[in-house]
């Protein structure tokens, strides 16, 4: 899934990624009809963004850890991007990713094999969209 929004300026943009980026670093405030709880590496709940090595508890009963989160800045196409890598303790072969990239005036989010939310385009949507810039259905 992708989804993309074209801003008005770059700087626009560059707003925009450091949004989208705490949003999806900030575990304890996703909605998307699950609850979901950061905690460390040893499944002590967190008040603090994301770091590799940390769980999400969502709900009860599921466990995802994340592998890696990933900041890269392209400097030469005046982008960047963040990408989070998890899988479940259910299935620690498949990975669940999520990136959020800028390139110039265009932000995009990508989600692949998110089988844990219960509202993946919703979710990825959320993480991107606002009231000045909606994304078109």
């Amino acid at each position: 899934m992708e989804y993309s929004i074209n801003t008005h300026s770059t700087d626009d943009a560059e707003d925009l990624f450091i949004v989208a980026k705490e949003r999806l670093l900030d575990i304890n405030d996703w909605r998307e009809g699950h609850t979901y709880t950061l905690t460390d590496g040893h499944k002590r709940k967190a008040h603090r963004n994301a770091h590799s090595g940390d769980f999400i508890k969502i709900n009860t009963d599921t466990w995802v850890y994340i592998n890696k989160i990933q900041y890269d800045d392209y400097p030469d196409i005046a982008g960047e991007s963040i990408t989070m890598f998890m899988s479940t303790e259910s299935d620690t072969e498949s990975m669940h990713t999520v990136a959020i990239n800028r390139v110039g005036k265009v932000l995009t989010v990508q989600g692949f094999n998110l089988s844990f939310c219960q509202d993946a385009v919703g979710f990825l949507k959320g993480l991107i969209a606002t009231e000045e810039y909606a994304i078109a259905s």
